[in-house]
């Protein structure tokens, strides 16, 4: 019995020496990050209203740049933004609306979301997870005492190179957003061309920086 107990011991201790813990995560995420300066990946995103009971879903591909520059490009129109400004392009409407990014808005950019969610929420808790050979790491966030969002919790899963693969978003209604990424590529060329927008021809320009 007393051998059993020890061996058990033994391996207790052992895999508490190989556990990595929340703030090395985190630390190695904050990392990455300061590495980045390109980054693209396919994505899918499924949204589901709780009180509506409906559910929707779209796919497409996001290039950023400097972690404040994208493009979202889905089948029927695109987003794109500088940093200061979006230009929110509907091919089925003919339709271009462009507006300034505000200040204290509770929409978040795909930067913000994907790379800068550490610095916005609080970690409450984190799992390890392994899907065949390969390990991820699950993170439970929550917005900061006093300065609640809209968005006021996430669940983030990244893989052992500290790169989101999904995030899971949770509002004030009860609502959930899931953005799944893959096929992510770091620090590859992007044509400039990517991060312009240039109007086409005979498109409606609603510009709401007038107002």
């Amino acid at each position: 019995m007393k051998k059993i107990i020890y061996i058990i011991v033994i391996i207790v201790f052992a895999s508490s020496l190989f556990s990595i813990s929340g703030d090395k995560i985190l630390s190695g995420i904050k990392e990455k990050i300061g590495s980045i300066k390109t980054f693209e990946a396919d994505f899918t995103q499924v949204q589901i209203w709780e009180l509506a009971d409906e559910e929707s879903k779209v796919s497409g591909k996001l290039y950023m740049k400097d972690i404040d520059t994208f493009r979202i490009e889905l089948e029927s129109n695109f987003i794109l933004s500088d940093g200061k400004t979006v230009w929110r392009y509907s091919l089925e409407n003919n339709q271009v609306l462009i507006e300034n990014i505000k200040e204290g808005d509770n929409t978040m950019l795909p930067g913000q979301l994907i790379f800068e969610f550490t610095d916005i929420y609080e970690l409450k808790d984190f799992f390890e997870k392994k899907e065949g050979k390969k390990k991820f790491y699950i993170l439970n966030l929550v917005s900061p005492e006093g300065n609640e969002r809209f968005i006021n919790k996430l669940r983030v899963k990244v893989n052992e190179e500290f790169i989101p693969v999904e995030i899971v978003c949770f509002d004030l209604d009860d609502n959930k957003t899931t953005y799944l990424l893959s096929n992510s590529l770091i620090n590859q060329e992007i044509a400039p061309e990517k991060f312009l927008f240039t109007n086409p021809a005979k498109v409606e320009v609603i510009d709401l920086r007038k107002e």
